[in-house]
């Protein structure tokens, strides 16, 4: 739905009583997806988590070992449909993968054979180590079930007008500091709470809608797809410093923001194109933010209800669909290129040599153990969790394993989850534009992290 549209439907259900149910739907659907997706509960062991990830956590361990078969059903099926749409004609089969080129097919196939040896314990054991391709195949069954079960329920959040009501009131704050559309804090959120696919997902729905240009949704995905609540639990658990967990996730979230006004505005992201999903240029008042005025809070309330009229029940199954297809995509692509990253990042030198420039730098920013922690710095590319695991087995400072743990959750781009999803959404993202941007964002990174980790220390 266009600026246009939007404005004949709030102009048809303002001040009715089509409105007002039209109103409760919005207010309703919103809701729901809020408390899904926001608001943390108690759980029996202690913790707090968002209803999202108590219902993945509860189908994980229902579905226990299983998963495995899971994984290794759907990706063997993607491999399948792939090669029939190469040899057959079938115009289905054409249509799902017009994406899939011959490399990309290779990565499926490859997918297929690591799941295959992996869950039935077949190979080398450095290739089974629970770090390596065991990793692979946890994240990749992980992925999955997180990215289709957020992915059905997300269309709380995108049809029922509540990205419309965020996006009205922080426009006018983050189109002059991120020359992005307010609603784009939305998919920050989602991926600070749920994952950073599911925030890619969201970003690419949303594209795909006509809401943002090819420069917007790639800025989004490459600057607000932090990592969730859970991956820094994870990483201050390794690393033995879980005492810092809240400093780290304060660092990170004002970082992030700082990094994103500065990465948005340099190539390659400045270079994309202002065109709309259908190839529609953006006008200048679309980029023009409405100012702050007593009448914004009505504005956004009359943009989410005009949204929410639109919802129809047929939407669920399209959600479904876009949702399953979506992950059985990426899990391919996390357990393919993690597998061979994790090989390398764990048996060979390669990320020694390409982090040993970092050291005299980390030295002069007077950070401990310098040397020891320069390995780590560039490594986060092939999974986030490698740099803490890297080091955490060493006789490394609280100080240097807070930095490692930090700088690998503003970095973003990581090939076990958040770059497989970029290179499988619809975003205008090539391989060489997530590998720049990573080293771009750990350049920028590194002194802020640095000045964070001396201010907390």
């Amino acid at each position: 739905m266009k600026s246009a549209e939007l404005n004949e439907n709030i102009e048809d259900y303002s001040g009715t009583s089509k409105g007002f149910s039209m109103a409760l739907k919005a207010l309703l659907g919103s809701l729901a997806g809020v408390l899904i997706f926001f608001v943390p509960f108690s759980t029996s062991s202690d913790k707090s988590k968002i209803p999202l990830i108590i219902a993945i956590d509860f189908i994980k361990k229902m579905i226990g070992d299983n998963i495995n078969y899971l994984t290794l059903g759907v990706i063997i099926l993607l491999c399948v449909t792939w090669v029939l749409s190469k040899v057959s004609q079938n115009d289905f089969l054409k249509k799902y993968h017009a994406k899939d080129n011959n490399i990309i097919g290779f990565l499926f196939i490859l997918a297929g054979i690591f799941t295959f040896m992996l869950t039935f314990k077949l190979g080398p054991e450095w290739f089974l180590h629970k770090d390596v391709g065991g990793l692979a195949l946890y994240l990749g069954g992980s992925v999955f079930l997180t990215v289709s079960i957020a992915g059905i329920l997300v269309l709380l959040l995108t049809e029922f007008g509540f990205l419309e009501f965020v996006g009205t009131l922080l426009e006018p704050l983050m189109r002059p500091v991120y020359r992005l559309p307010g609603r784009s804090a939305v998919d920050a959120v989602a991926s600070f709470v749920a994952a950073p696919a599911v925030g890619i997902f969201i970003t690419n729905k949303i594209y795909k809608n006509g809401y943002y240009t090819q420069r917007e949704s790639a800025s989004i995905a490459t600057n607000f797809s932090v990592c969730s609540l859970g991956f820094f639990a994870l990483l201050t658990s390794i690393g033995g410093i879980m005492e810092y967990l809240p400093h780290m996730i304060i660092s990170s979230f004002i970082i992030s923001f700082i990094i994103a006004a500065i990465v948005t505005r340099i190539p390659p992201l400045s270079r994309k194109k202002d065109v709309y999903f259908d190839g529609r240029p953006q006008t200048e008042d679309e980029r023009t933010p409405i100012p702050y005025d007593g009448k914004i809070f009505n504005r956004a309330f009359d943009a989410a209800v005009a949204k929410a009229s639109t919802t129809r029940l047929d939407m669920l199954y399209k959600s479904f669909w876009d949702a399953i297809t979506f992950a059985q995509k990426i899990v391919a692509y996390v357990i393919s290129i993690a597998t061979v990253s994790l090989v390398v990042a764990t048996y060979t030198p390669l990320f020694d040599y390409l982090g040993a420039p970092f050291a005299p730098i980390l030295s002069l920013l007077q950070l401990p153990n310098a040397v020891e922690i320069a390995p780590a710095v560039l490594v986060s590319i092939a999974e986030i969790a490698l740099p803490v695991i890297i080091i955490s087995g060493g006789e490394v400072a609280a100080m240097s394993v807070f930095f490692i743990c930090t700088l690998s959750t503003v970095q973003i781009i990581f090939f076990t989850e958040s770059a497989n999803a970029m290179l499988e959404a619809d975003i205008p993202l090539s391989l060489m534009d997530l590998i720049v941007i990573f080293i771009i964002r750990t350049i920028v990174a590194i002194p802020l992290v640095a000045v964070a980790t001396h201010i907390i220390f």
